[in-house]
């Protein structure tokens, strides 16, 4: 008998916590991709669904499956893919899925489309046996790419954007916060030649991590002595008293780069810091589409990048529980699920 139901991950009710449960498979609409997962990989965001804080509150409407970073194989194809997409090959997915019609969509801006919806948050994504992707944001992958790696191409997108707009070359760095992301991000400055980089995190095991994939130093804190000597700051933490090292550790008129999301307001010194250290600040908000997917693409076939080096844990779909507790308590890097 044809299989029609599939183990899925569902944030089931608005509250803490989700359920494991038997769905049915998904069919593909119209200019959709129905894809069997090969592997799916957790992401802070998933913590904050998880714990149903304010920023998943306002932002995902249960019941949904969760999930959005993941490879999978095309099963079916309902519509025409720009790249011939075809039965069997590897695909990923860009998170923001995009209307075409705004005004940020028609200047190329498409991560930040003023009608977007985010994949596995918006609508069910990739924490499940089977998923659809629309067909425009459905990414054919480089076979030449390790498979793992290809489950972990967003994150590694979200690096390559912040590293591109901080125009690293032949500078001092300091990356703020060394989860997933901030890990990518010194794997990125390096490949995009970047002086130094020092990474900052509170946690050894990710301090460790980081000095095993290429970072020059990896602190706890950053000593006084080194404030207004970083030519450019990552900060990708979204933790307040990251963000007030980074306005400190960044040299005068040099460029911080906001990519982590705080989970309170921020307050600064206007005078200090925008004024008096004319400083730049940017922020990212994902990947631009699809240049920042091609820029890493280039990274992992030329081997400058090599994201299995973050890969700490596998588990399977129906351990999420336990791969959620670990991916809780920062003693890991990147935490790879399979169905």
């Amino acid at each position: 008998m044809k299989k029609t139901t599939m183990l899925a991950v569902v944030k089931e009710k608005a509250q803490a916590g989700v359920v494991l449960k038997q769905v049915p498979i998904p069919k593909p609409r119209k200019n959709e991709v129905l894809v069997k997962v090969k592997y799916a990989s957790i992401c802070g965001t998933d913590i904050n669904i998880y714990d149903w804080n304010s920023w998943a509150q306002g932002h995902i409407n249960p019941p949904a499956i969760i999930g959005h970073e993941l490879v999978g194989e095309v099963v079916k194809i309902n519509g025409v893919h720009e790249n011939n997409l075809k039965i069997g090959d590897f695909v990923s997915s860009e998170t923001h899925i995009f209307c075409l019609n705004c005004y940020q969509c028609k200047i190329d801006n498409r991560h930040i489309c003023e009608n977007m919806k985010l994949f596995g948050i918006g609508r069910d994504g990739s924490f499940a046996e089977y998923t659809t992707i629309p067909l425009k944001t459905t990414w054919k992958n480089d076979p030449k790419i390790s498979v793992e790696s290809m489950s972990v191409q967003e994150p590694l997108g979200n690096a390559v954007n912040v590293v591109t707009k901080a125009k690293v070359k032949g500078k001092k760095v300091l990356v703020m916060g060394l989860g997933p992301t901030g890990l990518c991000a010194g794997m990125v400055a390096r490949a995009y030649g970047a002086k130094e980089i020092v990474g900052v995190n509170r946690r050894e095991y990710r301090r460790k991590l980081a000095m095993k994939i290429g970072f020059d130093r990896a602190l706890k804190e950053v000593s006084k002595k080194e404030y207004g000597t970083f030519d450019a700051v990552l900060e990708m933490s979204g933790n307040r008293l990251g963000i007030q090292t980074a306005l400190d550790a960044v040299r005068i008129a040099g460029k911080i780069i906001a990519f982590g999301i705080p989970k309170e307001e921020i307050t600064i010194d206007w005078g200090k810091y925008m004024i008096n250290k004319e400083l730049s600040i940017e922020s990212v908000f994902g990947r631009m589409i699809w240049d920042t997917w091609k820029d890493t693409t280039k990274l992992l076939v030329s081997g400058k990048v090599d994201l299995r080096k973050i890969i700490t844990h596998r588990f399977k779909l129906s351990e999420f529980e336990e791969a959620m507790k670990i991916m809780k308590s920062g003693e890991c890097g990147k935490i790879l699920l399979t169905p």
